[in-house]
């Protein structure tokens, strides 16, 4: 009769660990790019503020190395490559609406085609080019 408490008891063990182990964040490197839409506040020194309303996101997949958001009023997306300063943009996309709004989409997506680096404080995101800051994001 022990020995079937003593299995029963380390079946249920391996099974709480093995659970807990799957809803771990696999996929993330702790950078805190992921996870967290970000809003474009700023771009090429102007503060960012759409007609419309709405705003300029960049969401970062870290299990895919993806990218994706809202631009003027298009979706986006793309891939990236990142160190723990580094950041590169790659092979960008979007759909093909028209905009009519204040700002014109194809400087935000220059942007981001010229990024280098990347650094975060403040709950900001900062996206820059050869130590110039290109755009600020905000949580």
């Amino acid at each position: 009769m022990k020995t079937i408490n003593i299995f029963t008891l380390l079946t249920a063990l391996f099974l709480v660990l093995f659970i807990s182990g799957c809803s771990g964040t696999k996929g993330t490197t702790g950078s805190g790019l992921e996870g967290i839409e970000w809003k474009l506040e700023s771009l090429n020194g102007k503060t960012v503020a759409l007609n419309s309303g709405s705003s300029i996101t960049l969401n970062f997949n870290g299990t895919t190395a993806k990218i994706g958001g809202t631009a003027v009023c298009n979706k986006y997306f793309g891939g990236y490559t990142k160190t723990d300063e580094t950041v590169v943009f790659s092979a960008i996309g979007s759909t093909k609406m028209m905009c009519d709004d204040n700002i014109n989409e194809s400087d935000y997506f220059s942007m981001l085609g010229s990024v280098d680096s990347y650094k975060i404080s403040g709950g900001k995101l900062t996206l820059m080019s050869k130590d110039k800051t290109l755009a600020v994001f905000s949580k």
